[in-house]
């Protein structure tokens, strides 16, 4: 039976590669479909080849951080409207407003209790909880 989350993409950005493990595998045991990279350029590559319905957002990462990597997304017309939640262990409250000002879609600190992430992902997608 196909899952009723299966028509939707989360692009997962972490340079981290057992943070981009973990959360497959919370993804896709609801039903998600999810690709992964390892850099903010990685990302913006990735999204030049497919479509993604959200994008998790590390904020830490070298080279094109998180909060570059999002400026360059709201930037470009294609991108802007693709919702982005940070999950990130970065919870400063410089990061927070900044992440704000650039309509970042929530912000979950890692590490993050499996449930709680699900639960901000189904209200981005306004499905039944």
């Amino acid at each position: 039976m196909k899952s009723r989350y299966a028509d939707k993409t989360i692009l997962v950005v972490d340079d981290d590669a057992m943070n981009l493990k973990v959360a497959r595998f919370v993804l896709e045991q609801k039903g998600y479909n999810v690709m992964t990279v390892s850099s903010g350029a990685e990302c913006i590559l990735q999204l030049k080849q497919k479509r993604v319905d959200l994008i998790l957002l590390d904020v830490e990462m070298p080279v094109m951080n998180g909060m570059k990597t999002l400026e360059h997304i709201r930037e470009t017309r294609e991108y802007r409207k693709i919702p982005v939640m940070f999950l990130t262990a970065d919870a400063s409250k410089d990061t927070v407003i900044s992440a704000g000002k650039l309509d970042v879609a929530g912000y979950v600190k890692k590490p993050y209790d499996p449930q709680e992430l699900l639960e901000r992902i189904k209200k981005i997608f306004n499905e039944d909880l």
